[in-house]
């Protein structure tokens, strides 16, 4: 057994709106049908509202719209997916500032700051000069190593 949804005026009624002549059959079960008295209220406004206004010029492609529409919802997610990672930096951030202030405002290193930069600044001579020559070292191997694979692979 079918439940029937509509009624079976309904598309009379859609007609009758269109043609503007509504006869008094229509008219009758217009006024007994809630159903049809609904369609005839959408009908209208479409009616009125938008097949008097002119179509819309210069329509983007519907593709192109979904594809936006695609990249916004990734773009979003990504959004989603770094706000903890971008808490937790902060979180670390701030906490190892205040380390830092605890560290040089207290009495704990017992080192001043100008002191602990001045042991930094002299450091660096010990520091620079291996890893200058060990960063040498490493861009002369990767040039080797494109070198030797350029003369291994096929050409096409």
């Amino acid at each position: 057994m079918k439940k029937q949804t509509a009624c079976e005026y309904e598309s009379e009624i859609v007609k009758s709106l269109k043609s503007g002549f509504q006869t008094g059959e229509i008219a009758e079960h217009l006024r007994g049908c809630a159903d049809c008295r609904e369609t005839s209220k959408v009908a209208l406004f479409f009616q009125t509202n938008l097949m008097n206004e002119p179509p819309p010029k210069n329509l983007p492609v519907a593709g192109l719209i979904w594809w936006k529409s695609r990249l916004r919802e990734k773009q979003r997610a990504g959004e989603r997916v770094a706000q903890p990672i971008l808490i937790v930096q902060t979180a670390a951030a701030a906490g190892f500032a205040g380390l830092l202030v605890w560290l040089f405002g207290s009495d704990v290193l017992q080192i001043s700051l100008s002191d602990a930069l001045g042991r930094v600044f002299n450091s660096l001579t010990q520091i620079l000069f291996p890893m200058f020559i060990g960063l040498t070292c490493f861009a002369v191997i990767c040039f080797t190593l494109i070198l030797v694979l350029r003369r291994l692979m096929p050409e096409k």
